[in-house]
């Protein structure tokens, strides 16, 4: 068993800056549930960076392993590292992904990992408003409003994640109008925001606009082709937008459903004109955050949501979305594409 021979065959590995071998000891250790290996690895690989073995690659698995199959306080020690360079997802998101927050907590240390979690397990469905948190660094409500729709997550393996774009549904052709013409508008980078792991990480492309029209207007102004919309409700669309925003894409790293919650919140917010333009973050002073959340969806369910498509369905990742505001005149459109 993996338990018998870990520390000379640890050793051993580490010496020869053995990288296959150590991410078959992990496998070894994981099938016999020897936790303490795993982590060793995890603690040693790293360690052998300062006598030149380029081994961190088994340091990042080993503590993506923890995450997700160890016992809490195993996988509680792993986030609390917070040394992966290059790991398919967040540690926080790994470890709330299968742990609930009663079973984690006691492991957790104080500081924003502990805060993360908690944000990971809240946009799961987990009501933790009696929760109180230092040095949180999203400061969205421990509750999930009702507007909101609960994410599942993504399904998180040993080595792969799979996060697909929600499906579609049936889109209906609409006559293409004019385009409006452009006008300066906090929304547009608040919608491409959504996607910037895309963008910045990937080989993905977005593009926003806001006009003084109708959501179709507002498409037209990015020339498309041709249009295809489907109207959605609330949920539905921060359900979208927190997924883009969580996802890296094709080749970006994940940034977590708790950050994709919250470019959600920031988004719908900008959207709906409750951030004062010189706020550009949770720690700011101009405006208070988060926003009310009663307010916040009363503004939400305000605004009109669309998916549209030029009558082609996107390959990839995609995201494209309008958004129009019957109150105030104004509509927004978002594409972004990313592709393996």
């Amino acid at each position: 068993m993996a338990a018998a021979l870990s520390n000379p065959k640890l050793d051993e590995l580490l010496v020869k800056g053995d990288l296959d071998g150590l991410l078959r000891l992990i496998d070894e250790a994981c099938d016999a549930g020897d936790w303490s290996v795993v982590e060793q690895v995890a603690e040693r690989s790293r360690l052998a960076d300062d006598r030149g073995h380029q081994i961190w690659p088994s340091a990042d698995h080993a503590d993506h392993r923890l995450a997700l199959q160890a016992p809490a306080a195993f996988s509680a020690r792993a986030v609390g590292r917070d040394a992966t360079r290059f790991g398919i997802a967040p540690l926080a998101e790994v470890a709330a992904s299968v742990h609930a927050w009663a079973d984690m907590a006691e492991h957790l240390p104080d500081g924003p990992l502990r805060a993360t979690v908690a944000h990971e397990r809240v946009a799961r469905g987990e009501n933790l408003s009696s929760l109180t948190l230092d040095a949180d660094p999203l400061g969205l409500p421990l509750r999930l409003a009702p507007w909101e729709p609960a994410c599942d997550g993504p399904a998180i393996g040993p080595y792969a994640i799979e996060d697909p774009v929600p499906p579609t549904g049936a889109l209906v052709a609409t006559d293409l109008p004019d385009a409006a013409d452009p006008v300066a508008d906090p929304g547009v980078e608040a919608l491409r925001d959504l996607v910037r792991t895309w963008t910045t990480e990937s080989d993905g492309r977005s593009r926003a606009v806001c006009v003084r029209g109708t959501a179709a207007e507002a498409v037209a102004a990015l020339g498309p082709g041709g249009l295809r919309m489907r109207r959605m409700g609330p949920p539905e669309a921060l359900g979208r937008m927190a997924w883009a925003a969580a996802s890296g894409g094709a080749h970006g790293r994940r940034r977590g459903a708790a950050r994709g919650r919250f470019e959600a919140w920031w988004c719908a917010a900008t959207l709906a004109g409750m951030l004062d333009d010189a706020f550009d973050g949770p720690s700011g002073d101009e405006a208070p955050w988060p926003p009310d959340p009663d307010e916040l969806g009363d503004a939400v369910g305000e605004l009109r949501w669309w998916l549209w498509d030029d009558g082609h369905l996107p390959q990839g990742w995609h995201l494209q979305m309008a958004v129009e505001d019957p109150a105030d005149g104004l509509a927004w459109a978002l594409e972004a594409t990313d592709r393996a």
